[in-house]
């Protein structure tokens, strides 16, 4: 989310994030007629391993094309069934369980999954492709980068281009990231056994990857693109609403963001909500939606949320919670987000010098990124106000030169 405070907000008029009602036609009604034919399978044959890791795909996908969180716990439940009975010639009943669980942010179990998996079925790239997904997830990035080479003669099946396309981005090749994203993204639209969900998916990180690449007018254009095949998608509404929210565009990135909130309820969405209320001096409102994040955050279980910790660090509430919780979690998953969270907490509590330790690990993959960069520059700053012995000096200097490294890339 923007955190940046507008006086006078732009018109809206011709705006690229303008909320002009996109038209389009949904498959998540054949999603529930699926659903309904395979339950009358399952009852037919309850042993089933076939059916039941089609209930699991299928609840797992009516979880992406509609933001019932309750779905991924029904398919993971499939999932594990089906593996019960079978395990051989189950392997994309396995891929279910492994995204299953990497949408629920259980990255530990996910990782043992894949990794069983990996083991089972070694000669399937799409399953290695997996497996570093999961190991970029967790910090694991020697285990990942294994994978994708391992796998990269495979790098135009559509099930590996995104998890290669997101490695590369992670490490600052973000030419080759988007030409491997886009090449997928035309593949997807042009297949007629892709769902609708597939397709708009592609167009949504196609337009995530252009706006963390500073290309705002391409990101809108990919996500209308989603949008104009799948006009619901909560997922497609909260990127127009961040995108919205990078140029400054509050009213609409209001309007998007409570479009999605309302198919679904994303902390990261109620952040940029928040934040657009606040741009646009409706305190009552960005507090009411604020208020909100904080009780959702606080009922999730699991690692914490990192945008809506962020938001609140912003904010300083519950500084000293968010900086234990994320110095706890590094020491079991120490990815380049989680670092840049605890430097981010550690900062806000004002241990700047801390802080620039732990945010040259955030810098360490030379990764691209708007909110890495703003970040490692505020940290930098104060810190080199801090410090004051030759040892402070030399972590500043340390992180300067990371942000230097990671600019040049």
């Amino acid at each position: 989310a923007s955190h940046a405070t507008w006086r006078g907000a732009p018109t809206d008029e011709g705006s690229d994030w303008s909320t002009t009602t996109v038209s389009g036609l949904s498959q998540r009604a054949d999603r529930d007629t699926q659903i309904r034919v395979w339950n009358q399978a399952l009852q037919a044959d309850p042993t089933s391993a076939l059916v039941l890791g089609q209930l699991a795909a299928l609840h797992a996908q009516r979880a992406r094309e509609g933001g019932m969180i309750s779905d991924y716990t029904v398919a993971e439940a499939f999932a594990r069934r089906s593996l019960a009975r079978r395990t051989q010639r189950n392997g994309a009943t396995a891929a279910t369980l492994v995204s299953v669980l990497l949408a629920q942010h259980r990255f530990a179990d996910a990782f043992q999954e894949a990794s069983t998996l990996r083991a089972r079925e070694f000669d399937v790239p799409q399953y290695r492709a997996l497996f570093g997904e999961v190991a970029m997830e967790t910090g694991d990035y020697a285990t990942a980068r294994a994978m994708f080479d391992s796998s990269w003669t495979e790098r135009g099946h559509l099930s590996t281009a995104p998890r290669l396309a997101r490695w590369l981005e992670v490490n600052g090749h973000l030419r080759e990231a988007h030409r491997t994203l886009v090449q997928a993204r035309a593949e997807a639209l042009m297949r007629g056994d892709v769902t609708n969900e597939t397709k708009a998916w592609f167009c949504l990180r196609v337009g995530d990857l252009e706006l963390r690449s500073g290309r705002p007018k391409a990101a809108a254009e990919a996500y209308r693109d989603g949008l104009a095949i799948e006009p619901n998608d909560p997922r497609l509404q909260a990127a127009m609403a961040r995108g919205a929210s990078s140029e400054q565009r509050w009213r609409d990135a209001i309007e998007w963001g409570e479009r999605a909130i309302a198919g679904q309820l994303d902390i990261a969405t109620l952040a940029v909500v928040a934040d657009a209320y606040q741009a646009i001096g409706d305190t009552a409102q960005s507090a009411a939606y604020a208020r909100t994040l904080e009780v959702t955050l606080a009922a999730q279980d699991g690692p914490q949320h990192r945008a809506g910790s962020l938001f609140l660090l912003d904010r300083g509430l519950r500084v000293d919670e968010i900086r234990t919780v994320a110095l706890r979690e590094l020491e079991q998953r120490k990815d380049i987000y989680g670092y840049d969270l605890a430097a981010w907490a550690l900062y806000r509590s004002g241990q700047p010098v801390k802080a620039a330790q732990f945010m040259q690990e955030a810098l360490a993959m030379r990764t691209i990124d708007p909110l890495l960069a703003r970040h490692a520059t505020a940290i930098a700053s104060a810190a080199h106000e801090q410090a004051t012995d030759t040892a402070s000096r030399r972590t500043v200097a340390a992180l300067t030169v990371a942000i230097h490294t990671a600019q040049r890339q």
